[in-house]
């Protein structure tokens, strides 16, 4: 497939941009799969990149736009990085072969058998599944309880009158065809009361859940939007109502807050934030002991819910949270928020959270061989690389070393 070299690098620069339309991203879709010369492509981004490195970077866009071309075939590119270069990062940039990963390699990797074989212990030959970057996965569950598994092929999901994907189409009317009703109102799937998942004012909640390997997004009924990190649970009203707006997380999740007079209130296992109209993103993982509250722009309070101290946060600040105690420091925002822009920025994070943030995302699981006390790695690395690259990226430091059987990772001194 042909096109003017000067009209695919305005698409380009608008996805980059996070600036393009719908129509326009089927045309920039249509020509990444069918591309004649592909060295064309491949040139047109790293110019850009380069471009974008001369001035004040501009990160990928955070929509899901980035991960549908990424995942059919798709675009793998090395993220730009404002501000202060962490402490692995020039070299890295170099060692990584500029970390601009091609779209020729993008093509082949995704193009590549998703099994692999491999014996068992008594030497029959079974199927592993390869270990590949995460996508759009999610299931919602409606207030009756009804489970949807979302398309794939869709990035979000959106709440008003009817409940629909991003591009405007029905969630409901291919898994409810018989029931033009739930179309219009998803409580109307059904009326089971589920007592275990309401709001503190006793409204029922819907739930969006994200598989390791899974992100999605919700506009919820107020305007806010959530993007949500793997293995992560939203927990929301289809309709807000009351004195206040009310949702629940556990997982990570960027929000993006509507502006409006009542306030909005993310809960989580041991802190509240409220707001009334920002960006912030919260990590708060089961399995990780510090709750971080990250804020981009606006002003939020986070109030720990075992001591009763609130903090106040302005642009540029983190409260870390860890049982009675709430830490506030100055960070940069854009390593909090990598995640949703396509790629992983880790200042200089123990190896067992720059494991715990890949493991997630690849669906792996991580075993330690040796003392890991003193292990630390610092870079940024695209999320759509493939796996054993990143591995090998991460290798370079030589730090740790990593040896692969099935999905298990052995991480070794």
């Amino acid at each position: 497939m042909y096109m003017d070299s000067s009209r695919l690098r305005a698409l380009l620069k608008k996805y980059m941009e996070d600036d393009i339309t719908a129509q326009e991203l089927r045309e920039l879709s249509q020509y990444v799969q069918h591309a004649d010369d592909p060295q064309v492509l491949e040139q047109l981004v790293d110019d850009l990149w380069k471009e974008q490195d001369a001035r004040i970077p501009r990160a990928i866009p955070s929509s899901a736009l980035y991960q549908t071309i990424l995942r059919h075939p798709g675009l793998q590119a090395d993220p730009p990085v404002s501000g202060r270069k962490y402490r692995s990062m020039t070299w890295l940039r170099i060692a990584g072969a500029a970390a601009v990963v091609l779209i020729s390699a993008a093509l082949f990797w995704y193009g590549r058998l998703a099994v692999k074989p491999q014996a068992d212990h008594v030497g029959n030959t079974v199927a592993i599944a390869a270990i590949v970057p995460g996508g759009n996965k999610a299931t919602l569950t409606l207030a009756s309880g009804q489970v949807i598994n979302l398309s794939e092929a869709q990035n979000g999901i959106v709440l008003g009158e009817r409940l629909t994907y991003i591009d405007g189409s029905g969630v409901l009317e291919a898994d409810f065809s018989n029931r033009r009703s739930s179309i219009v109102d998803p409580l109307a799937a059904g009326q089971q009361d589920h007592r275990d998942d309401r709001t503190s004012d006793g409204a029922p909640l819907m739930l969006l859940t994200t598989p390791n390997g899974g992100t999605y997004q919700v506009t919820l009924s107020d305007g806010t939007k959530v993007w949500l990190n793997s293995a992560s649970i939203l927990r929301y009203p289809p309709k807000f109502s009351g004195p206040q707006r009310e949702v629940e997380l556990e997982g990570e999740a960027f929000f993006e807050v509507a502006p409006k007079k009542i306030p909005f209130f993310v809960k989580t296992r041991n802190q509240v934030v409220k707001v009334l109209g920002t960006q912030f993103n919260i990590t708060s993982y089961p399995d990780e002991v510090e709750i971080k509250t990250t804020l981009v722009t606006g002003a939020v309070e986070v109030i720990n819910s075992k001591s009763n101290a609130i903090s106040r946060l302005s642009p540029g600040k983190q409260s870390i949270v860890k049982g009675q105690r709430t830490e506030i420091k100055d960070v940069e925002t854009e390593p909090y928020i990598a995640w949703k822009k396509g790629y992983f920025a880790f200042p200089d994070e123990h190896i067992s959270r720059v494991m715990n943030t890949i493991a997630r995302w690849y669906d792996i699981e991580v075993e330690y061989q040796g003392d890991m006390t003193h292990k630390y790695f610092g870079g940024t690395l695209s999320r759509f690389e493939d796996f054993e690259t990143l591995l090998q990226t991460i290798e370079l430091t030589g730090s740790v070393r990593f040896k692969i059987e099935g999905r298990r990772v052995i991480v070794m001194t």
